[in-house]
Formats: structure tokens, sequence, C-alpha cells
């Protein structure tokens, strides 16, 4: 018997029967949250069917020029009387329903479309398919089933969630699936040098200091294996940076010689430090990320720990050495 949560047509019949959708991701968003909800919007508009993306968090600077970014809203709450006003609430790459961090989303019919191993399957009508090397390849599967033409705006869109979420082509999710369709996005219209000319060569200034504020803090562990930076809200400030900032940073000590897992402790509110981490080959972070109530993938998770940032730490590579030390 065929997986329901794997039914694209399923997702898409939903979709087709709905007037006016709301679209979110997770908190701090990424290029694949970003890519596949701008995406998915147009994917919905073709359908006639009016799409509003909310997010809780604003773009990280090196996603600035992704097509459509200008008409997300940015708001720490759903729209008031978004439940008169939208009839189905789209989920990408949420894997339940605490990721948006926009309360009432379960007051809403919700199509959950994601590729995390632990999703729990909170939606009406769920697509979630965990060999997808990204959400925007399903998104891109959705539109070519339903007929779709895939337009410029809506490749580069599709493409850069593609190309982020398996690190230029270079984590285990690149796989044929992933290059398959990159193929077919940069034949409809994506320009791989000019996306990466875009995500990795035009940081402000301002991401450039803070980069030499956390790099500052590194610190070497477990005869090498583990990297450890951190962020505070000072070293924002010093730098004129954002929180959205951070982004991409937790990426360059793992890629320190002998490092199997990069760990970046963020402590960006009172209370609570958000925690990244990213490993090397089969290094399993999502069992830390879990350990404190976060999730992901194999090779890239994130939590959220309760404390000051010492006990924050503390508790973190208590979970994350052994992992380390087995490895």
């Amino acid at each position: 018997m065929p997986d329901p949560t794997r039914d694209t047509g399923a997702a898409f019949a939903r979709l087709k029967r709905a007037k006016r959708v709301l679209i979110t991701s997770h908190s701090a968003p990424d290029g694949d949250a970003l890519g596949s909800e701008l995406g998915f919007a147009e994917v919905a508009r073709a359908l006639g069917v009016a799409a509003t993306i909310v997010n809780r968090d604003p773009h990280p600077a090196s996603l600035a020029f992704l097509p459509g970014l200008e008409t997300i809203r940015v708001q720490n709450e759903l729209p008031a009387g978004f439940e008169r006003d939208f009839d189905l609430g789209v989920l990408l790459e949420c894997p339940d329903l605490d990721r948006p961090a926009l309360a009432g989303l379960d007051r809403m019919p919700l199509l959950n479309i994601d590729h995390h191993l632990e999703n729990a399957l909170y939606g009406e009508v769920n697509l979630v398919d965990e060999d997808a090397p990204a959400v925007g390849e399903m998104v891109l599967a959705m539109a070519e089933k339903a007929g779709i033409a895939v337009t410029g705006s809506m490749a580069t869109n599709l493409y850069a969630a593609l190309v982020t979420d398996t690190g230029d082509f270079r984590y285990s999710n690149a796989t044929p699936r992933a290059f398959e369709a990159a193929a077919r996005l940069v034949a409809a219209g994506a320009k791989p040098d000019e996306i990466a000319e875009a995500l990795w060569e035009h940081n402000p200034a301002r991401v450039v200091r803070l980069t030499a504020e956390v790099l500052a803090t590194l610190e070497l562990l477990a005869g090498g294996r583990l990297a450890v930076i951190a962020c505070d809200r000072a070293m924002l400030a010093r730098a004129g940076a954002r929180p959205e900032d951070t982004e991409n940073l937790v990426n360059i000590p793992r890629a320190i010689d002998g490092v199997r897992v990069a760990v970046f402790l963020k402590a960006l509110s009172d209370g609570a430090v958000r925690v990244s981490l990213r490993s090397r080959g089969d290094v399993d972070v999502q069992s830390v990320a879990r350990t404190f109530g976060g999730g992901g993938h194999r090779n890239a998770a994130g939590c959220t720990i309760e404390g000051s940032f010492a006990e924050a730490k503390r508790a973190l590579l208590a979970a994350a050495l052994p992992v380390v030390e087995s490895s």
C-alpha cells in the first residue's frame, strides 16, 4: 500500500480546494524555508489560490536576492482575523507546530510539507518525504505533477532552497535526486553562478565584523574533534549586526581539519540559548538536539536550552561529548 504521507497528489488536491492560504516555515528561516515558501506561493497563485507568507523572523542577508522576498510579512504573531481570512495554513520544513513560533496555527486546517525524520504528522494532509534532499525539491515535484509551469523566479527560489540545504551539494543529502532536481531547475531558468555569487560573495560588512567576534570565542575540545563557538548580544552590538546574521557561522568551525562536530551557542535572549549543531559523516547531531526537544537532520540540527549561557553550555557539552568521542 502506498505511503499516504508521500502522496503529492493529496497535497495538491487539498491546496486546490483552498481560496486563501497562509504560508509559513520555521523561525530563523534558512534557504530551504524561504525558497520553499516563495516557490510554493507561486504554485498556489498559479491555481488561483491567494497566498500570503508570514514569518516570525527576518531573512539572513545572504538570501536578500530571492525574488519575491519583499512580499513576506515578518511579525511576532499571526495576522488579526487569520482564522476568518485564511482557509488553509501551509507549513513548510516544520517537524512540529512549535517551529514557526507563531501561536494559533493549530486553529487552522493545515497542510504539512516536510522532510524531517521526526515529523509529528500534525496536518490535515501530511506530505513528508524523509528521502527528499530539501523541501524545495518537494515543492518542485508538486508543481511538476500539477502541470504548473516553473517560472524563472520559482526556479531561482527552489534552486536556492536545494543548494543551501545540501551545503552546495556537499552533504549526504546530495543524492541523485538532488542533482536531477537541480538540472530541471537550471533548465527552467535558475542560474547557478549568479545564485552562488549572491549567496556567498555579497556579505554586508557587519557580517564580517560579527564573524571576527564569534570566531574569537573558538574552543577545540575532545582532541580537536569538537569545535565550539558562541555569540551574545554584546557581540551583535559591537558588530552592528542582527540575530539573523548568525545563520551560516556554524559552518566555519565545521571546516577545521579534524573537527567532527561544530556547536554554535547563541545567547540572544534572556533565559534561553539557541544551539546550532553541524557534523561530518555518520556523526548524528540530531540525537543531541533531541535531548533538548530540538531536531533536524543527522548532520545539521538545532535546539533551544532554557537557562543561563553557562548552564546551557554545560548541558550541551555533556550531551555532545559522548557522541563525538564515540565517532
